[in-house]
Formats: structure tokens, sequence, C-alpha cells
């Protein structure tokens, strides 16, 4: 079963960190996508209580994995009161594929994402 989780510490992602010239930064985190024993897809990200920068998917080509990562990261922020994400250019192309971005690199706010369930509102 896929599921998306953060991942305690960066073990493991030093050498893409360093290329992404992230090295050493204690702020940063890693959210895998884990199914069983393999990790298909990650997203890495700094949450502050100012926003979330978004620094890049790892999806292996799928978009719905894509989503799934980047909607999970987005909701962190969401769920702790960020409304302000900044992605970088790595994660830009995923967010504009996935109609989260329309234009630009800054999504605000959030929550604009998570409207809810269409259908369960015409039956409220």
């Amino acid at each position: 079963m896929l599921q998306i989780i953060k991942k305690d510490g960066v073990k493991g992602y030093e050498d893409l960190l360093s290329e992404l010239g992230l090295s050493g930064d204690a702020g940063i985190s890693i959210s895998e996508a884990v199914n069983g024993e393999s990790v298909d897809g990650y997203g890495i990200y700094r949450l502050t209580p100012d926003g979330i920068t978004v620094y890049m998917i790892s999806d292996g080509g799928d978009l719905m994995l894509s989503d799934g990562i980047l909607r999970s990261i987005l909701f962190l922020a969401a769920s702790r009161g960020v409304e302000r994400a900044e992605f970088m250019p790595k994660s830009v192309e995923s967010a504009k594929k996935l109609g989260i971005l329309k234009s630009g690199t800054v999504l605000e706010p959030i929550s604009d994402i998570f409207g809810g369930c269409e259908s369960c509102k015409s039956k409220g």
C-alpha cells in the first residue's frame, strides 16, 4: 500500500541536497512515497511559520504520484496555518502540470486547492 510519510531526517539524500545547495540546512524536510519496502518518489521542502518552500518533487514520471506527494506536503503546511507556498525551479513544472499553479511560482492561499468534495456539497 502506498503511503506518503515524512522522513525522519535526510539520511540517503545528502548528495541530492548538496546538488540543490541545501547541504547542512537543518530546516529541510523530506516526505517519501513508500510502497512496501520501496520509495517510489519524494518531495523536498522547508516549512516555516511564514510559508513552505517546495524545492523538488520526484515522481518517476507518474503524475498521480506527483499529485499525492505535493498535496500531502501542502496539506501539512495548511494544517499548521501556513497559507503561502513558493515553488523552486525543480518543483514548478509539477505544480503547473497538476493545475496547482496557474502562473508564477507562488500559491496563496494554499487552502484554495483543498475545496473539499464537490458532490458532498450538493448533497449537504
